[in-house]
């Protein structure tokens, strides 16, 4: 492993986890991997086809090594997946002192740990995230989950990792689309937590500058660590501001059934949230601000309300919240680094996206 690389640790579900960011991470796997007697491997296909070279070969190992891989589409979560990767282990006696090593995205992140979790009372897992988007969630959420039918993370645990690598070759070699998912990510929690996060936002003009740029470990280990700060925080109002961007930003996603990227929902959430904050009597003013700067600096584009359907998204929102029967609870940045909550109805719900459609569809300013 280079010497470009933070080491910290983090304290996830109350267990203290350490973190390494930085080039060439990922080969620490190897030493890793020789203090098992037996190690699995979950892997998505696509991460073998673009970074094959780049994922060190462990089948050298003293131990047994088994690699399962997984194809990369929507239901990559699923029980199916579930069931086949648990055969397999029980096929290849893998025990409770196994290590497994989950090696993709943010869905293969996500099962992976939740087998880890669930299999034999628990096993060591050591998630290896190669999108930004993994990388600053669900590598260092703590929450694993799989989904079920048509209900997101029906089955989840919280389980922590022995370790969390994120190798920041997989960063800086992502598609850029898969970048700004993460960037939509660290910009939530440098408005919801650390305000250097956007100071280090800001200092780049665009997506190539900052992949190059030796600030890129730190941006990405300072966002980890905020995350968890956050999610770990004793403070009910500040756990609870992780959803922000999130419940309006889920359902457009929800309603366009994945169409839409993620990075373009979660920062039209974001926006949609803080006006209705703004129709609420609240100002969020300056992190509106701050949104669309980091949105114009790296090409995030809005999604369109509009076109997507008022009457679509109420109508998930109240599938998913029971709007019709309760007020929907927000939480957003009144000010930097300072939550705010409030409440709307249905009926206010609907009436503020229209006129949010009708004062900024038309207008590229929010």
């Amino acid at each position: 492993m280079g010497s470009n690389a933070e080491r910290n640790t983090l304290t996830i579900n109350s267990c203290d986890v350490p973190i390494v960011v930085g080039d060439n991470v990922v080969e620490r796997l190897v030493e890793t991997s020789q203090k098992y007697d037996r190690v699995v491997l979950i892997a998505g296909s696509e991460c073998f086809e673009k970074f094959g070279e780049h994922v060190p070969d462990l089948t050298g190992i003293r131990g047994e090594f088994t690699k399962i891989t997984l194809n990369f589409d929507e239901n990559l979560k699923n029980i199916r997946n579930y069931q086949k990767i648990i055969r397999v282990m029980i096929e290849r006696n893998i025990n409770s002192d196994s290590l497994l090593i989950g090696l993709g995205g943010p869905r293969l992140c996500d099962i992976s740990g939740f087998i880890a979790a669930t299999y034999r009372g628990g096993i060591d897992y050591i998630p290896v995230p190669t999108l930004p988007l993994a990388q600053v969630s669900n590598a260092v959420s703590g929450m694993n989950g799989i989904n079920f039918s048509n209900f997101e993370d029906a089955m989840a645990t919280r389980y922590s990792p022995r370790e969390i690598d994120i190798d920041t070759y997989f960063t800086r070699n992502s598609e850029n689309e898969q970048f700004r998912d993460g960037l939509s990510e660290i910009l939530r929690y440098g408005l919801l937590g650390d305000h250097s996060l956007l100071t280090m936002l800001h200092s780049h003009e665009d997506l190539k500058e900052l992949k190059a740029s030796d600030n890129l470990i730190r941006l990405l280990s300072r966002t980890a660590q905020t995350r968890v700060e956050l999610s770990e925080n004793t403070d009910l109002l500040r756990r609870k501001s992780l959803n922000f961007g999130k419940i309006i930003g889920d359902t457009i996603i929800h309603v366009t059934k994945g169409r839409a990227k993620y990075h373009e929902a979660i920062t039209s959430g974001m926006l949609v949230e803080l006006y209705l904050a703004e129709r609420s009597g609240l100002s969020g003013r300056e992190a509106r601000e701050k949104i669309l700067s980091v949105m114009d600096n790296y090409g995030i584009k809005k999604s369109n309300i509009r076109e997507i359907g008022i009457d679509n998204i109420v109508k998930a929102l109240n599938e998913r919240y029971n709007i019709d029967n309760h007020n929907l609870s927000f939480v957003v940045p009144e000010e930097l680094g300072k939550p705010a909550a409030f409440e709307m109805s249905s009926d206010r719900i609907i009436s503020a996206l229209r006129a949010f459609t009708e004062q900024y569809e038309f207008n590229p300013v929010v």
